[in-house]
């Protein structure tokens, strides 16, 4: 399964499901209880059964226009900036000893996480007990991050856990986002780490 929206600069609400058995995925959805099967119903495609709606609205046209407006070659072009405006993030990142790149990105999608000054422990046997306690304190701090940027409306990023850490994610799926924006959002990620 693709989002298109996550990559190939397809507004919400539209994904791509590549099946193999299309029958197992109709058996799956099939909303038609099996007291009403039968050789009139089995033989019908009817295509509330392959997938969750009911209804059915036109969301492959989101995806038809942006491929025909940009074609493959716009689509391609705009795939490679993505990647590109991605790994130069990434590399800014590398760079902050404040922050860490918690993924190397493979798409549009960038992974971090601010870490601070770590302080060195003062006694071994209270070390592990000052590093959880420290890595909650980070964790809320990479949240706080997250709420403040997006209240502020500059900027829009996400969180998740991974491997058991709380950290940022920023996507460039925007077909408008240029290097200059992503300039402006990495200053306003480090402010706004200063500021806590």
């Amino acid at each position: 399964m693709i989002n298109p929206h996550k990559t190939v600069f397809v507004p919400l609400d539209f994904s791509v499901l590549y099946v193999r058995d299309l029958e197992r995925l109709r058996r799956v959805f099939s909303l038609v209880p099996e007291y009403l099967r039968g050789d009139t119903v089995d033989a019908e495609k009817n295509y509330m059964d392959y997938g969750i709606q009911l209804g059915r609205r036109f969301r492959a046209l989101k995806a038809w226009v942006i491929w025909r407006s940009l074609g493959r070659v716009g689509v391609v072009a705009r795939l490679r900036e993505q990647i590109r405006l991605a790994n130069l993030l990434a590399e800014w990142i590398k760079k902050n000893d404040r922050f860490e790149l918690s993924a190397q990105p493979s798409m549009g999608v960038i992974c971090f996480r601010f870490t601070g000054a770590a302080a060195p422990s003062p006694r071994p046997d209270t070390a592990a007990r000052e590093r959880a306690g420290s890595t909650d304190r980070i964790d809320r701090i990479n949240s706080d991050i997250v709420e403040r940027i997006n209240a502020s409306g500059r900027a829009y990023l996400t969180q998740t856990k991974l491997r058991g850490r709380t950290i940022m994610r920023i996507g460039l799926g925007n077909v408008l986002t240029t290097e200059e924006h992503l300039c402006e959002g990495w200053e306003i990620i480090q402010d706004t780490a200063n500021n806590l």
